[in-house]
């Protein structure tokens, strides 16, 4: 079975290499990754202040997480959307995201912020991902609440 996700470069759209221009997904169980920040696994707590490099490296490791909790990876993205507090020091360090989105780069869109959730941190990535059919791990089912 093809992956469900489709890397389309349309004919009057120049090529990009940060991104792809267009994905389709035919099938398969969708992904949403919640904006993932440059804080500890262990506490939350915000890491590398002032470190633009090491927090795109802490926020696509815990984008790493919260994809192989679903049986997913970087492969499986179709759509990112980057939020940072400095637009030019993120172009500067954006090959670190690329250590992790390393083919059939997802669509993307990146959105200067004034400030995120604690004046620390400077970037925040939200994905989307599909997972093949055949790779889809089935949802856990929760415990029956007791009626009253």
């Amino acid at each position: 079975m093809a992956h469900p996700k489709k890397i389309v470069q349309p004919a009057d759209l120049p090529v990009r290499k940060t991104h792809s221009q267009v994905v389709t997904v035919g099938g398969g169980t969708l992904v949403f990754v919640a904006g993932m920040t440059s804080r500890s696994e262990k506490d939350a707590s915000p890491v590398h202040p002032g470190d633009m490099r090491a927090q795109v490296r802490q926020v696509c490791q815990n984008i790493g997480r919260a994809l192989r909790s679903v049986g997913a990876d970087f492969s499986d993205v179709v759509k990112t959307t980057t939020f940072t507090t400095d637009v030019e020091e993120y172009h500067r360090v954006a090959d670190e995201r690329f250590k992790y989105f390393t083919r059939e780069l997802p669509t993307s869109a990146l959105i200067g912020v004034q400030r995120l959730s604690a004046p620390e941190l400077m970037i925040e990535i939200e994905a989307m991902a599909v997972i093949p059919a055949r790779r889809a791990r089935p949802t856990p089912k929760r415990p029956k609440r007791p009626r009253r």
